[in-house]
């Protein structure tokens, strides 16, 4: 079995990592701005809770909905042409997110300003989609397999980065177009500073949707070599005629309950922090990419399924002690919960190369499914806070629940039967 023979240099190959980082840190920066400007949208489309609750539906459904025909796109036009097309649609939500909020001011649109906001985030969802199909796994075929964790972990360190200073870089923007003083502006009530400042945020997508269009013109220019993996065998032993299809192979098909479960749980634990202190719940984000850039040099020296399985361990043992501590001992509770963020840094970009690793030409299909399950972002934080109303303990024993799988899926679930033809050296097919 032969590896990849991409035909390019060691300086090549970091800067199409550096590349592929820029891409993480922008969806990175647009998924945690939608999030960001929450309160914004339902000040400016009048929402109600029960109808603000279709924003976060609608963007992780949308992972469900589009992931199996961005892996089947992928495969028909290439990796280059893939990863542009996801960028474009991310481009024009981007846009369309500025028209939706111009259209408000317009009252012959007004009453439809919603329905088109909901489109631009399904569309720049669509593309986020497309990019995590294509580009997470594209990092990974960008090398051997023994730091394919290592730099994936890497790439998603820019994206917790575009995250975490997204906000910050949002503020800078508006405060060129808001004339109050910002130490004004913020000992203003916060309903009173989300409505002055929802006024000028079609500026921010005006100016990230600008930045996102020149570089859609660098990725056509720039060389992205093509990652041919249709003639490699799965590693797998193959035990039966029927191990014809993606999902009969049990590293991937356990590795997306694990994914399921990882991005569940991740937002279920911010959600929970959000609702005692934004400041906590900013933290946690920020451990999380303080996390992956410890993570990625720790990859190179520990194998990826043991520092999975540690992780998900030491993350249920956080949140049991925080469940255990007397109700006095509220704000250890919340630091300790928060302190999970360090551990969940490394936990998608080692489920997802544990998931594709050895499926050589299932690999793109591979992806498509791992992204699908992201989906968890959506269904296990809706049932944690449902739970949340009777009880905060009880609920929180989902995420423990969470964690735990994710523990023995690095440990145990991620191993395979090779075949017996391999040579030593595992390589990633």
């Amino acid at each position: 079995m032969k590896e990849l023979n991409l035909h390019i240099s060691k300086r090549q190959r970091w800067v199409l990592i550096f590349v592929m980082a820029f891409l993480f840190f922008m969806w990175g920066l647009l998924t945690n701005l939608n999030l960001f400007l929450y309160h914004h949208f339902k000040v400016i489309f009048e929402l109600n809770y029960s109808v603000s609750t279709f924003i976060n539906l609608t963007f992780f459904c949308t992972y469900l909905v589009v992931s199996l025909q961005a892996g089947r796109m992928i495969k028909w036009i290439g990796y280059k042409k893939g990863i542009l097309v996801g960028w474009l649609l991310a481009c024009v939500g981007c846009f369309l997110f500025m028209l939706s909020v111009m259209s408000k001011s317009y009252t012959w649109f007004s009453d439809k300003s919603y329905y088109l906001f909901l489109g631009a985030l399904f569309c720049m969802a669509a593309g986020i989609t497309i990019l995590q199909v294509g580009a997470n796994l594209y990092v990974v075929l960008l090398g051997g397999v023994e730091k394919a964790a290592s730099r994936l972990v890497f790439v998603q360190a820019f994206n917790s980065l575009g995250a975490v200073i997204g906000p910050i870089i949002s503020m800078e923007i508006l405060s060129h177009y808001i004339k109050i003083p910002f130490d004004y502006l913020e000992l203003l009530p916060l309903t009173d500073k989300v409505m002055i400042e929802s006024a000028y945020i079609d500026y921010l997508y005006l100016f990230f949707g600008i930045i996102m269009v020149l570089f859609a013109i660098f990725l056509m220019i720039i060389y992205l070599p093509e990652m041919d993996t249709q003639n490699l065998e799965p590693l797998n032993k193959v035990t039966s005629k029927r191990r014809r299809h993606v999902m009969h192979f049990s590293q991937l098909r356990l590795g997306a309950f694990a994914i399921f479960a990882y991005v569940g749980a991740e937002v279920a634990l911010a959600n929970y922090l959000e609702d005692f202190s934004p400041e906590l719940a900013s933290t946690y984000w920020e451990l999380a990419m303080v996390g992956r850039f410890l993570g990625a040099l720790l990859l190179l020296f520990v194998p990826t399924n043991k520092a999975l399985g540690m992780a998900g361990a030491i993350s249920s043992l956080l949140i049991i002690v925080a469940i255990l501590m007397p109700k006095e001992y509220m704000d250890y509770n919340c630091h300790l919960i928060m302190s999970v963020g360090l551990f969940n840094a490394i936990m998608f970009p080692s489920i997802f190369t544990l998931g594709v690793n050895g499926l050589g030409k299932f690999s793109l299909d591979g992806s498509a499914v791992l992204i699908m399950f992201i989906v968890g972002g959506a269904v296990i934080p809706f049932n944690v806070r449902n739970f949340a109303y009777a009880n905060y303990d009880f609920a929180l024993v989902i995420v423990v629940v969470c964690y735990l799988y994710i523990s023995v899926y690095g440990f145990k679930l991620s191993n395979y039967i090779k075949r017996k033809d391999l040579r030593d050296e595992e390589i990633l097919a």
